[in-house]
């Protein structure tokens, strides 16, 4: 289930506010415009904190802020009634069992092993794993770019089982890891996709004026492709596709281009994007930045050599383990660590390269590992605890 409750709402935004957490009170502010038919006053105060914030101009968005909290705090009662109108279940926007391809590239085959596959209005889907063994193929799969040669496939969120595939297309959205060269303005390109896609005069420019708030995008409206960076162009992407409101996002190595601030603000933008109520939205991604990924998926589907080792819920992953895992690095050497690692039984090392990945028994906790450790003068500088993570299924040892 998901849902937005009015109170938690109430209060997280006031909690933002009086952090002076502007960038996160605006787009959650800006949010709400698009589940509720709020009054065009109010409506234009929420655009009026967001652009102004976008401009890195806050003075005085404090009490703007408060001025929209008192209205929706006014109005609650209505609010919840309104909310309570649409369905707040988690719908399935997307299920596939026994999906396959076969394929060869250059004289090298390659073959995506039968895969299952549900997707869910209200959740993130991380697809993982190492370049070259899966992941593009099974996303193409999904987004109805390339045919599989097994499986069914169903859109149980539209009441189809693939027959009318016209229809499909219109509500699944897909963002290629390479994306293609646009011409003209940003905003002329944004008004342009909104009408190809129904949406015209008056609302086509409420849509475009959203987006480019919504996304930090309308200092780059009058700019072309060139003008823009690789992050900004990701952002746009989006823009384009959100306007229409499809009911599954696919995209391709998001993250790829992007620094690690940008690559926080653009999940949790998605992580804000997909509670709506009134617009359910499934996402599925593949990325290399698998702890950003973990981070904010609800579901994981870890992909090597084309086989799928794991597909499932995110928190679930690790419950079935055998032994507890962990990366460190410090200033030691490796003898230093084999002596200590010889003082626990049915413990193992594994030099990745930059970090040591290390097992041990299930009743060796995390901080009993830490402790014994730093009691034998191993300096660490960097320490992270990788039992529940996806990242052991990138070594076979583990």
């Amino acid at each position: 289930m998901h849902s937005i409750n009015i109170s938690d709402t109430l209060q997280e935004l006031n909690f933002l506010v009086q952090q002076n957490d502007i960038s996160r009170a605006s787009r959650k502010i800006l949010d709400l415009t698009k589940e509720f038919d709020l009054p065009p006053n109010i409506e234009l105060l929420a655009h009026e904190i967001r652009a102004q914030h976008n401009l890195q101009s806050d003075e005085g968005l404090q009490s703007k802020c408060k001025t929209f909290i008192a209205y929706i705090n006014e109005h609650k009662a209505e609010l919840e009634s309104i909310l309570h109108s649409y369905s707040s279940e988690t719908q399935i926007a997307y299920n596939a069992v026994g999906l396959s391809k076969r394929y060869y590239s250059g004289n090298s085959p390659f073959y995506l092993q039968p895969v299952s596959i549900q997707l869910k209005t209200g959740q993130i889907t991380g697809v993982v794993g190492e370049n070259g063994n899966g992941k593009t193929t099974l996303l193409r799969i999904i987004a109805g770019q390339l045919l599989s040669d097994t499986g069914t496939i169903e859109y149980p969120i539209l009441g189809l089982k693939g027959g009318d595939w016209y229809r499909i297309k219109n509500q699944i959205a897909f963002i290629p890891q390479r994306m293609d060269k646009w011409h003209g303005t940003l905003i002329d390109n944004l008004r342009f996709y909104a009408t190809i896609h129904g949406i015209k005069d008056v609302e086509n420019n409420k849509q475009v004026e959203y987006i480019l708030h919504r996304l930090g995008l309308e200092k780059f409206r009058d700019l072309a492709w060139s003008e823009i960076s690789s992050g900004y162009r990701l952002r746009f992407e989006l823009a384009k596709m959100l306007m229409w409101r499809p009911k599954l996002l696919v995209l391709d190595e998001p993250l790829a281009n992007l620094d690690i601030n940008a690559q926080q603000l653009f999940l949790q933008d998605l992580k804000f994007i997909i509670k709506s109520v009134r617009y359910p939205l499934a996402v599925i991604l593949s990325s290399q930045a698998l702890h950003e990924i973990e981070s904010v998926a609800d579901n994981i589907v870890f992909i090597k050599q084309g086989q799928t080792l794991y597909s499932g819920s995110q928190k679930a992953f690790g419950d079935e383990r055998t032994c507890n895992t962990f990366e460190i690095s410090g200033n030691f050497e490796r003898a230093q660590l084999v002596d200590v690692m010889n003082l626990i039984p049915q413990s193992k090392i594994e030099d990745s390269g930059t970090v040591y990945i290390i097992s041990v028994p299930l009743e060796l906790s995390a901080e009993e590992f830490l402790q014994t450790i730093l009691m034998n003068k191993i300096s660490l500088n960097y320490f992270r605890d990788i039992s529940f993570s996806t990242r052991k299924l990138f070594k076979k040892d583990f």
